[in-house]
């Protein structure tokens, strides 16, 4: 399960990079009643691993992944959707003002899958992150 305190800052990093390029994130749990007729973007996390960082020892370190989806209507094309992805890479590459104990690290690009059916065409960004705290 990702730490609140890392949803939080991804959320408004994410947020703030999507209304910079005219799009708004979704959040999955939220059940948005008004999806966009545009591209749009939804945020999820994933926690590989989180525990002590020794025996006895009170700090936690948790590995993760921060997933964002580019959704785009078909017929938009990939240039467009690259450019809003790179954007949103670049908005967790230069990240200041971090938690502390929080550092992005590695991103990933998905490929779209030009054989999934629907209306939409997906492009993912995938940000590995590290977060150490101490248990209380």
């Amino acid at each position: 399960m990702t730490t609140p305190a890392v949803w939080s800052d991804a959320w408004t990093r994410a947020t703030a990079a999507a209304q910079a390029d005219g799009t708004r994130v979704l959040d999955q749990a939220a059940q948005n009643q008004d999806v966009p007729t545009g591209p749009f973007w939804v945020m999820e996390t994933t926690s590989g691993t989180s525990d002590r960082a020794g025996a006895g020892d009170p700090v936690n370190v948790e590995d993760g992944t921060i997933w964002l989806h580019l959704m785009v209507p078909r017929g938009t094309g990939s240039l467009p959707a690259l450019t809003s992805r790179k954007a949103m890479s670049n908005a967790f590459r230069a990240a200041t003002g971090l938690p502390e104990g929080l550092a992005y690290h590695e991103h990933s690009f998905d490929p779209p899958d030009l054989n999934q059916t629907g209306n939409r065409i997906r492009f993912s960004l995938g940000i590995d992150y590290q977060y150490q705290d101490i248990l209380t």
